[in-house]
């Protein structure tokens, strides 16, 4: 917000979005939908927006055997756990389109990701740690 004072009615706002969805499909509409609306809501309130993209990943679908190796592992161990989609530009989005790769996520306080005051508690890393483990041992293929 320019100019960042409490007691000044701001000239411009600076925001970024980010979509996420395993369609590329989605996104796109998604970004279609936003330029469209709020262009006429800032028509509508005699405001300009501009729009920049700056990035984006068209999704990654996973291998699905490491997946369901991440999968099985978290439920013979007793933890909780969900498919999410990240969308995020993980080394592993780009491992993957080279060798079989999945990830895994732990929670964060708060839910506070991707930010320099993110944190995670020892016994999030610690299952974390465990999942990831019997998932490379579950998927290993022993030679003699």
């Amino acid at each position: 917000v320019y100019p960042n004072s409490r007691n000044v009615i701001p000239g411009k706002t600076v925001f970024t979005i980010d979509f996420r969805s395993p369609d590329i499909a989605v996104i796109k509409d998604m970004e279609d939908r936003l330029k469209v609306d709020a262009k006429k809501i800032c028509d509508d309130m005699g405001l300009e927006v501009e729009f920049e993209k700056v990035g984006g990943f068209d999704p990654v679908e996973f291998d699905k055997t490491c997946v369901e190796a991440v999968r099985n592992a978290a439920e013979r161990l007793g933890y909780s756990h969900r498919d999410i989609i990240s969308g995020a530009g993980h080394d592993a989005c780009w491992i993957n389109k080279v060798a079989p790769t999945a990830m895994i996520m732990c929670p964060c306080v708060d839910g506070l990701s991707h930010n320099e005051a993110e944190e995670i508690t020892r016994d999030w890393a610690k299952a974390g740690a465990d999942v990831l483990f019997h998932a490379v041992v579950e998927t290993a293929v022993i030679v003699d």
